[in-house]
Order: structure tokens, then C-alpha cells, then sequence
């Protein structure tokens, strides 16, 4: 989910990709179909969704966002068609009209839409197919004309084929696709969103007379790192550097901690590259083990030492060499001293 982030369109089309992106979504602003938005958290899928409302036909017409996340099951059908009143326990006695009817002739946005189960997902493909909705309690469907634009933080194509989205849905809310590619991907723009958001921070909190610069050497560092929040962690960091009286210090005390956090976490892509080829837990061990022992090994100088270091009887360690079929290094004695 992106929520609100505060971006001008030149801010965001500042490189050759964004720019491309921004393009796309121009022609796509004069027509209703359907458009599905994706990439990672705070790369700026919100303002794309709204920048295609404000550039077509109708930029005042209603823009409903449902956040998929935060309706219960239980609610989502209330929530989406509406009711009537006292169509249930605890509904209100005056009814409720429903998103889709209120984005009649507008736009309804589904932001992370992959969040939706399975019986949800079921309900919005009902409403896709007749573009009609019926409310809670009455007996009466209604047409609705809107158009869909959705947001997701995940690969639907990758749902699929896991059985957790459904296709005929995919097909549905995907007549157009956009991919926003995560800040990593275009550190040019690192330089320009600091700039941004430190001034956006000075007007806000009213700090413009202190010095905010950020040197050339910190910039270099900052644009090498892996921004996992994308804009989020900019425009954060951007206002941290505005609050402190001593800028230079908040820089390099969060460089040091991305860098340490960098040793344990490799990037969101380095991740997916590693989900991919995950080892049965059992192999895994049986790798380690191996590794294990040949280390040892070959730091003992001997294998009824290494033997004493492994926690092992002698007889195990050498049941356990041939099983992995290791051998014995030149340096290592079998037992006793080691090998000069």
C-alpha cells in the first residue's frame, strides 16, 4: 500500500523510465478500461492511479479508493454493494449506499487487491461480468458504470499459478498493466527526491532556515543503498534531516545502520531470486554438516582432534567423511600430530 505520498509530477518524472511510465498512463487517462497497477511499497502506485483520474475525460467525477486490507470478509459485501435498512443485525436503520454505486461514472480504485480471499475475489468477478450490484436486503439490481483501476504490491501471475488468485478475475482487472519499478532501479532520481521532500519537509514544519544540504560524498553513499521503502524511506529520512540541528550526523548514523541492516538482508530481488531455489531442509543440513566438517578438519591438524572439537566419537567422524565422501587433507594426520 502506498497511502499518500506527497509528489509533484515533476518530481516523479524525472528519468527516462518514469517519464516512459508517465506516458503510458496519459494514453491510458482517455479511456475506461480497466488498469492494473503493480510494484513494490512506496514506489508511488497511489499517485499513478490518481494521476489517471486527473487527466481524463471526467477529473472531477468520484474517485472511491477501497482499501482491500482493511474491510473484513464479513463486511466486504456491505461495504462494495451496500444495504438497506436493517437488512442485518447492527445495520444502520437509514441503509448505505455502496463504493460502486457511489463511484458511478467515476473511478473506484482497489488498492492491494491481492489481499482479497478467495470468497471476495468471487463477489468483485460478479460484479465485473453483469455490472450490476444488488444491496443487502433489497431485491432490486442496479447498473453501475465505473471504472476499475486496482493496485498490487504482488505478482498476480505468481498468485495464479499458486491457486491464491483467481485468473478470471486477473483478466478482468487487467486489460492494461503497469509496472513501477522500485527506487534501486533508478538511483538518478535518489538526488531529486531529497531535494524534494527536504524542501517539501522545510515548508511544512517550518524549518527553511537552517542548512540542509546533503555533501556529495553522503549523496553517492545514500544513492548506493538498497531504499526497501522507496519513497517512503526518502521522504522519511528527508525530514529527519530537517528536525536535526546536525544533518551531516542523522546521514551518517542511518548510513551505518542500513549498511549493517545490508549484511543480514539481502535486497526484495535478491529474495525472490532466493525463494526460487529454496533447498528441502533436510539437504540444506546435510550441505552444512559437510561444510561443517571439512572446516573443522582441516583446522585441526588432526581427525581424532577434530573429533574432540565436533563433540563426536572418531569412529563418527570418519562413518560420516566417507559418507560425504571427504578427503582426508595432506596437512591432517589421522590421528595424533599434525602433518608437517
Amino acid at each position: 500500500m502506498d497511502y499518500n505520498i506527497n509528489l509533484s509530477e515533476d518530481a516523479l518524472m524525472s528519468s527516462p523510465t518514469m517519464k516512459e511510465i508517465y506516458k503510458k498512463a496519459d494514453l491510458l487517462a482517455q479511456n475506461k478500461a480497466s488498469v492494473l497497477i503493480y510494484g513494490e511499497s512506496g514506489t508511488g502506485k497511489n499517485h499513478l492511479a490518481e494521476y489517471i483520474q486527473r487527466r481524463g475525460s471526467s477529473p472531477r467525477s468520484p474517485f472511491i479508493h477501497v482499501f482491500c486490507n482493511a474491510v473484513s470478509d464479513q463486511l466486504f459485501a456491505s461495504e462494495l454493494f451496500g444495504y438497506t435498512p436493517g437488512a442485518f443485525t447492527g445495520a444502520s436503520p437509514k441503509g448505505k449506499t455502496g463504493l460502486l454505486e457511489s463511484a458511478q461514472n467515476g473511478t473506484i480504485l482497489f488498492d492491494e487487491i491481492n489481499e482479497l480471499s478467495a470468497e471476495n475475489q468471487a463477489l468483485l468477478l460478479h460484479f465485473l461480468q453483469n455490472k450490476t450490484i444488488t444491496p443487502i436486503g433489497s431485491l432490486k439490481s442496479r447498473e453501475i458504470h465505473t471504472r476499475i483501476i486496482s493496485i498490487s504490491g504482488q505478482n498476480l501471475l505468481d498468485m495464479i499459478q499458486e491457486g491464491t488468485f483467481r485468473a478470471d478475475l486477473y483478466y478482468r482487472i487487467c486489460v492494461a498493466s503497469i509496472c513501477i519499478p522500485p527506487l534501486r532501479e533508478r538511483r538518478e532520481e535518489i538526488p531529486l527526491f531529497f531535494s524534494h521532500f527536504i524542501r517539501q519537509s522545510e515548508k511544512e514544519y517550518g524549518c527553511a532556515g537552517r542548512e540542509h544540504r546533503i555533501s556529495g560524498e553522503q549523496m553517492q553513499k545514500l544513492c548506493a543503498l538498497n531504499w526497501t521503502g522507496n519513497l517512503w524511506e526518502v521522504e522519511n529520512l528527508a525530514l529527519r534531516i530537517c528536525l536535526s540541528d546536525q544533518p551531516e550526523a542523522v546521514i551518517e548514523d542511518y548510513l551505518k545502520t542500513e549498511q549493517h541492516f545490508a549484511l543480514f538482508s539481502p535486497s526484495p530481488h535478491a529474495q525472490a531470486g532466493q525463494q526460487k531455489n529454496v533447498k528441502p531442509l533436510k539437504e540444506a543440513l546435510r550441505d552444512f554438516e559437510k561444510s561443517y566438517i571439512e572446516n573443522v578438519v582441516s583446522h585441526s591438524g588432526s581427525l581424532q582432534k577434530a573429533a574432540l572439537q565436533l563433540g563426536i566419537s572418531y569412529s563418527s567422524l570418519c562413518r560420516k567423511r566417507a559418507e560425504y565422501g571427504l578427503v582426508r587433507p595432506k596437512h591432517v594426520s589421522s590421528m595424533g600430530q599434525r602433518v608437517p
